[in-house]
C-alpha cells in the first residue's frame, strides 16, 4: 500500500506575509475602482493609469484568487468587491446598445492619426477605398503628408478638403466626398490645430465635424492644458446641428473629463455597437515608451463621438503601417432632412 502525502502548509511566517500582500494589493485595487467610479484621477499618474483600467479590471482579480488559495474566505470575498465594480463600469462597452430610428442616407467616417505625418499614405487611401470611406479625418497632417497624400491619388476618392497642415503632431484636416466648407465656429486656440467644417450631404441637414486632437497628457506640466482642450471641445447640440467630433482624444472612455462630452449628447459609436474595449493606440516600437512594441498595451485614445440622432450601423478597426494609432472606421445613418 502507497502512502499518499498531504501537502504541507506554508510556514506561519510567510502565511502571515502573503496575507498582508494580498490585503494590500486588495486596498489598492478597492481605491483604484472608487478613484474610477467617482472620478477622482486627480494627479497625473492617475490620469494615465486610468487609460488602462480594463486591465487593472483584469488584474483586480489577482487578490481574490490569492486569497483563495489562502483559504481566507472572508478575504476572498472582500477582495471581490474592486473587480466587480470595474465589470460593472465597462462591461457595457463590449455590448451593443439601442440605435435611434436614423432613417437619412447613410455615410462612412473614418479617424486616422498619421504619427508626425509619418504613416503610409498609400496605405490611408487604400483603406479609405476599402471602406468606402465618404468623410476621412486626419490628425498629425504635415505639409510633407499632404503631398504623399496627392501623389497617392487621394483626390480621386475625395474631391473636397479643408486641411490645416501642421509641424510634427499639430495639423489636421477633413477630406470629403461632399462638398463642405470651412466652420470655425468649432475651433478654438490650442497647441494642436483641429478643422471644423460644414459637410453637405444630400437627403440630410448639414453636418458639423471637428477633426478633433487635444494636446497628450505625456507629462505632468501638459495635463492643464489637455484638460483646457477636452473642455473646450465643442458639446453636442441635440436640437441644433448634427455635430460629428473625429479623431484621436487623447482621452478613453476611463476618464471624466471624455464622459463629460459624451454626456453632453453624444455617442462613442465603438461603444455603440459592442467594440468600445477595442484598443487603438500603442506607442511606436521605435519610441522609448516601448518596450519591444508589446508594453504598455493599446489603450482607446480614437473616436467617432455622433450626434445621439445618429445610428451606428457598424465599426471596424485597421492597422496603418508606418503610425502607431488604429483608425477607427464607422458606418453611419444620419437622420433625414
Amino acid at each position: 500500500m502507497i502512502a499518499t502525502r498531504t501537502p504541507r502548509a506554508l510556514p506561519r511566517h510567510l502565511k502571515r506575509a502573503a496575507l498582508a500582500m494580498t490585503c494590500l494589493a486588495a486596498a489598492l485595487a478597492l481605491a483604484f475602482a472608487l478613484m474610477r467610479l467617482f472620478g477622482l484621477e486627480v494627479t497625473w499618474p492617475l490620469r494615465v493609469l486610468v487609460s488602462y483600467t480594463p486591465y487593472v479590471t483584469a488584474a483586480a482579480l489577482l487578490p481574490a484568487l490569492a486569497a483563495l488559495a489562502l483559504r481566507h474566505w472572508r478575504l476572498a470575498v472582500a477582495a471581490l468587491v474592486a473587480p466587480l465594480v470595474l465589470t460593472v463600469l465597462i462591461a457595457p462597452r463590449a455590448l451593443a446598445g439601442d440605435q435611434p430610428d436614423a432613417r437619412g442616407p447613410e455615410i462612412t467616417t473614418a479617424t486616422v492619426n498619421l504619427y508626425y505625418g509619418h504613416a503610409d499614405a498609400a496605405a490611408v487611401v487604400a483603406l479609405a477605398d476599402e471602406y468606402q470611406v465618404d468623410v476621412l479625418s486626419i490628425q498629425e497632417l504635415t505639409d510633407e503628408a499632404v503631398t504623399a497624400l496627392d501623389a497617392a491619388g487621394i483626390a480621386a476618392r475625395f474631391p473636397y478638403r479643408e486641411i490645416t497642415p501642421g509641424i510634427d503632431a499639430s495639423g489636421t484636416g477633413v477630406y470629403s466626398r461632399f462638398p463642405l466648407t470651412r466652420n470655425t465656429s468649432l475651433e478654438f486656440d490650442t497647441h494642436f490645430m483641429m478643422t471644423g467644417v460644414t459637410i453637405a450631404i444630400p437627403g440630410a441637414a448639414p453636418v458639423e465635424l471637428l477633426a478633433t486632437h487635444p494636446l497628450a497628457p505625456y507629462e505632468a506640466a501638459r495635463v492643464g492644458d489637455w484638460l483646457s482642450d477636452l473642455a473646450r471641445l465643442p458639446r453636442a447640440t441635440p436640437e441644433g446641428a448634427v455635430r460629428i467630433l473625429a479623431g484621436d482624444f487623447n482621452a478613453t472612455l476611463d476618464h471624466a473629463a471624455m464622459r463629460d462630452i459624451i454626456d453632453s449628447g453624444y455617442a462613442d459609436a465603438a461603444d455603440a455597437v459592442g467594440s468600445g474595449l477595442t484598443g487603438t493606440w500603442q506607442p511606436h516600437p521605435g519610441d522609448r515608451a516601448s518596450v519591444r512594441g508589446l508594453v504598455p498595451p493599446r489603450v482607446a485614445l480614437d473616436h467617432v463621438l455622433v450626434d445621439e440622432r445618429v445610428a451606428v450601423r457598424a465599426v471596424a478597426f485597421d492597422d496603418l503601417p508606418g503610425g502607431d494609432h488604429r483608425p477607427v472606421i464607422a458606418a453611419l445613418t444620419l437622420p433625414a432632412a
